[in-house]
């Protein structure tokens, strides 16, 4: 695998979020890729690369696998949500069950299959890192914790690698434009005063170079390990302010956490009533709580990316500006 030679390539979900990313970078370094999704790419540019089919419908991967016996498999397809039961999320778990059969049904074949999980599957990093000790806290996270066990109790004869994004951003993001970004540009997004709380974000190009890099390196150096994919950890407030500078000309508001804590808990109810809120506690612990990933081993091998935060911010609010209400919605 450590051959800079063109593969033909399979992506999963390659019209989602990740995915429109990946393609396009695959594209640029000449291989041949087809994107395996039931919705259409969110590019036109790449309609010519894509197969209509669902990751659910086991006869349609193996066919497709047969046909293009790809060298390299990227397995994106997921359903990802904090909202919604498990029997929503069963491509997460049943579409590595079709992936390792397609593969598996043709003798002599051994493609490289990196399957892209979430951070989701352990808390924040503490101490040594242990690709199997999974706490996951939202049915999606244990969906992807499933995923993984698929992985190693069904296919350890198999090449894997496995992904964990962090906190993905940029173009194209699938809810960011119509939420966060929203909100910030808007004025209306709040942040407790005082919370410098240290979270794990990535930006899509740097997540994707790192995700291609893979491909790049010995097989030995990531066959059946795990790396936890995005950019360094960094203080939230950074992040946001620095969203909210490039969108509005300030920084974002601060309002007493006390005060957070009591709109959060009538979110709850709005929440109970099956109503949109912008706030709930769940989500106000989630800002205010650290989560390191161990992204140094990924680093090391895979490099940090190309792209600086800046740079980050302005390729996404560009995007922003120009499609302010674009997004990729898988």
């Amino acid at each position: 695998m450590a051959d800079t030679g063109k593969k033909t390539i399979l992506v999963t979900g390659g019209s989602g979020f990740i995915g429109t990313h990946l393609v396009e970078a695959l594209l640029a370094e000449g291989h041949t890729v087809v994107n395996f999704d039931k919705k259409p790419p969110t590019l036109d540019a790449h309609a010519p690369y894509w197969t209509k089919a669902d990751l659910m419908d086991a006869p349609a991967i193996a066919a497709v696998v047969a046909e293009h016996r790809p060298d390299v498999i990227y397995n994106l397809a997921a359903w990802a949500s904090l909202a919604g039961d498990a029997s929503l999320m069963l491509v997460n778990t049943v579409g590595v069950d079709h992936v390792i059969d397609a593969v598996g049904a043709i003798e002599g074949y051994s493609p490289v299959v990196l399957h892209v999980s979430t951070q989701m599957v352990a808390g924040p990093a503490q101490g040594s890192f242990d690709p199997e000790a999974f706490s996951a806290d939202t049915v999606y996270g244990q969906t992807k914790v499933d995923s993984e066990k698929i992985l190693r109790a069904r296919a350890m004869d198999l090449d894997w690698v496995v992904f964990r994004p962090t906190n993905i951003w940029g173009p194209y993001h699938p809810s960011f434009a119509k939420s966060i970004w929203r909100y910030i540009g808007m004025g209306l997004y709040l942040h407790p005063e005082g919370d410098h709380s240290i979270r794990s974000y990535g930006y899509v190009g740097n997540v994707v170079s790192q995700m291609v890099n893979a491909i790049k390196v010995p097989l030995a150096e990531v066959r059946h390990k795990v790396f936890y994919v995005g950019d360094a950890p960094m203080d939230s407030s950074v992040w946001l302010d620095s969203f909210s500078v490039a969108l509005r000309g300030k920084p974002v508001r601060r309002f007493p956490k006390g005060l957070l804590g009591a709109i959060a808990r009538v979110g709850d109810l709005t929440a109970s009533l099956k109503l949109p809120s912008p706030i709930n506690s769940g989500r106000l612990k989630r800002m205010t709580s650290d989560f390191r990933t161990p992204v140094e081993p990924t680093f090391a091998l895979l490099g940090a990316g190309p792209f600086s935060f800046d740079e980050g911010v302005a390729n996404t609010v560009a995007w922003l500006k120009t499609n302010p209400t674009s997004s990729a919605d898988h």
